[in-house]
């Protein structure tokens, strides 16, 4: 007996079914995803660093389903500082992360990526306005672990970029409030390599550039360095421009060329004090609040983008030119923001019909070379831009999540990262129980009554029976 025991449970550990009973198939995992997993050349590490997040247990039921179709390829490691507080100090000093973030990180050889808890959900903000928290809509636990391990296995991390000797914002300023420092750390953190170029210097973009940013250029351009750029764009290159109301690049013609504009102007809104006494201020953080159907800010749709010191910025609208069916406005302002064209004179800007841009107002826009215009769902490999009326909001001092997230989807969109996968996010399904105050009180009396009432009866026959 001790023997079939012993084998029928060897048998049943090592070969086994398992089933997703969730609602909606909420941790099974896709056919690409355990394609990926079967194909993997060498074991990922997947460390799992999660002091305080909800999420716990949706993550670690999600990571059992990769260990279960990677086998020995997936190695899962969890810290907790409670339990090991030297070795989680001395992985949070190799790979630069703070303890107090929730995050799963991904490594392989000598590349990792983190994924925060809070990239695994989408909310559903409608309630936001009545003062609820927001629920779960949708779960991307598998759509970002799956980009994880596949953007680690790649291998060579992708270069990002900054242009310099303009005035732009340094990528290695981590201390004065308009560096770059802390988004240079996030896109690190993103398996990207950022790095400064000065094309003075070089005279041309380097072949391995896989995206080029120019952030907040307060001296234009040479014309050397606009024919680089143009001869970078034409080799399909990819282009982010964060131009901000006291930036000037000089790339309006180029930018043109693929239907884009900045307006001379500064976005700008009236707002009331709260309570609405004290009279009324200047908003000069231009808000975007609405977001297209697009790869690159589709995430963010319900949330608030605060960019500061924004200019706002235009589509092209010549027939002639091709390229004006391939842009997208990615962010709009509500209607109270206007863009004040004499900002510079004005201590207390007005709208001026005829004079001023009223809103809403385009905040940031993208070209997509890669687009067919008219063949749905039909993209090339090809060139692409971002233009964003804001450089501010990345800087040290202004940085939140939402713009962080902003830029790294941007980016990801720029990488064309998004074609890769095409696995939707998990719809969560939640059902309501509405009983009714007749069946509460008839519950409420089988339970507090009638079954210690009958408890009491047996007890009492019990007793008169022995005493038989």
């Amino acid at each position: 007996m001790f023997a079939i025991v012993w084998m029928v449970n060897y048998l049943g550990y090592k070969y086994y079914y398992r089933k997703d009973f969730s609602k909606g198939g909420l941790y099974t995992l896709s056919s690409k995803t355990i394609n990926v997993l079967k194909s993997l050349p060498e074991p990922v590490k997947i460390i799992v660093s999660l002091t305080n997040s909800k999420l716990q247990s949706d993550i670690d039921t999600l990571l059992k389903e990769y260990k279960y179709y990677g086998g020995n390829k997936i190695i899962i490691e969890h810290i907790d500082p409670a339990l090991n507080l030297e070795k989680a100090e001395a992985l949070a000093k190799r790979l630069k992360f703070d303890l107090q973030e929730n995050v799963v990180i991904f490594e392989y050889k000598n590349f990792h990526k983190f994924v925060t808890d809070s990239q695994l959900v989408e909310y559903d903000n409608s309630v936001a306005m009545l003062g609820q928290s927001p629920p779960i809509k949708a779960f991307k636990g598998e759509q970002q672990f799956t980009a994880a391990i596949l953007s680690v296995v790649e291998g060579k991390p992708a270069k990002v970029y900054f242009l310099t000797g303009h005035g732009e914002r340094s990528i290695d300023n981590y201390t004065q409030p308009g560096g770059y420092g802390i988004i240079a750390n996030q896109i690190r953190k993103e398996n990207m390599e950022p790095l400064n170029l000065n094309l003075l210097e070089s005279g041309s973009i380097p072949d391995d550039a896989s995206v080029l940013v120019i952030a907040g250029p307060k001296n234009p351009l040479s014309s050397s360095e606009i024919q680089a750029i143009n001869r970078f764009l034409d080799a399909k290159g990819k282009l982010i421009v964060l131009e901000g109301a006291n930036s000037n690049s000089g790339l309006e013609s180029v930018l043109a060329n693929y239907g884009i504009v900045f307006q001379n102007d500064k976005v700008v809104a009236i707002g009331r004090l709260i309570g609405g006494i004290g009279g009324e201020m200047i908003i000069d953080k231009a808000a975007g609040t609405h977001f297209a159907d697009h790869p690159a800010v589709k995430a963010m749709i319900g949330y608030t983008l605060q960019l500061p010191d924004c200019r706002s910025i235009s589509l092209a609208s010549e027939a002639s030119n091709p390229n004006v069916k391939k842009v997208t406005a990615l962010v709009k302002t509500p209607e109270g923001f206007w863009g004040e064209t004499n900002w510079k004179q004005e201590e207390k800007p007005k709208y001026d019909p005829g004079v001023d841009i009223p809103g809403p107002l385009i905040l940031a826009a993208v070209y997509d070379g890669g687009e067919v215009p008219g063949k749905e769902g039909i993209h090339v490999y090809g060139t692409r831009i971002a233009a964003v009326g804001s450089s501010a909001f990345l800087a040290n001092q202004y940085i939140k999540p939402d713009g962080v997230d902003f830029f790294v989807n941007l980016l990801n969109w720029m990488l064309q990262k998004e074609m890769a996968l095409g696995i939707a996010p998990k719809s969560i399904q939640e059902f309501g129980l509405s009983v009714p105050a007749s069946q509460r009180q008839t519950v409420a009396m089988i339970c507090l009554v009638t079954v210690p009432f009958a408890f009491l009866i047996l007890g009492v026959g019990m007793y008169f029976s022995r005493r038989r």
